[in-house]
């Protein structure tokens, strides 16, 4: 998959190159963000509703590692307006390039949530997947007691599948976490544009 990604590599840079000027922007993943990601990634805000909190070094390490091993993802960086200081973290995976559509995952440390931030991070993923990618949806599974998220998204323009919820496992073996199926699709999003 690592093959097909790369032809879009300088497409994704440019563009990601005009979002500066907005509140939070995204930029692709380079290896000095590594360091500042790990810094703030553990922060147990971010993760609160999460099925497997990564919240100590060894489980954020072990998700980090995965998620850089991942071929079949496009990764960046959020970053401050103002500050250009590393924030966040957000990613395209499991681009299913044939089928024209792609996951999300997104995380701002605790200071940066709730400051309509992840708006702007949005229209920026969602530009490089329908843009860049040509990619006919976007998709996310988000905890039923993530309500600040679920807000967010379908105030956005995002919509629910009932059909598609699913039941996950959690760190605490006995209990499994209802995820909303939430999604936009290109033409939706180029009604919002």
């Amino acid at each position: 998959m690592t093959n097909n990604l790369e032809k879009y590599t300088a497409a994704t840079q440019l563009l990601c190159g005009t979002f500066t000027l907005q509140n939070g922007y995204i930029s692709p993943l380079v290896s000095a963000d590594i360091v500042a990601l790990k810094a703030i990634g553990m922060d147990p805000n971010i993760w609160r509703f999460a099925r497997f909190p990564k919240d100590t070094t060894d489980a954020f390490d072990s998700y980090f590692s995965r998620v850089l091993s991942d071929s079949d993802c496009l990764l960046f960086t959020i970053r401050c307006g103002t500050t250009h200081n590393v924030i966040g973290f957000t990613r395209l995976k499991n681009i299913e390039l044939a089928e024209k559509r792609v996951e999300i995952g997104t995380w701002l440390t605790g200071q940066y949530q709730g400051k309509g931030l992840n708006r702007f991070i949005k229209q920026q993923l969602l530009q490089v997947a329908f843009e860049i990618l040509q990619l006919d949806e976007i998709y996310c599974f988000v905890s039923e007691e993530n309500q600040p998220s679920i807000k967010s998204l379908l105030a956005f323009g995002f919509e629910v599948d009932a059909t598609k919820q699913r039941l996950s496992p959690t760190k605490v073996a006995e209990k499994e976490m209802p995820q909303h199926y939430i999604f936009i699709t290109a033409k939706s999003f180029g009604r919002l544009s």
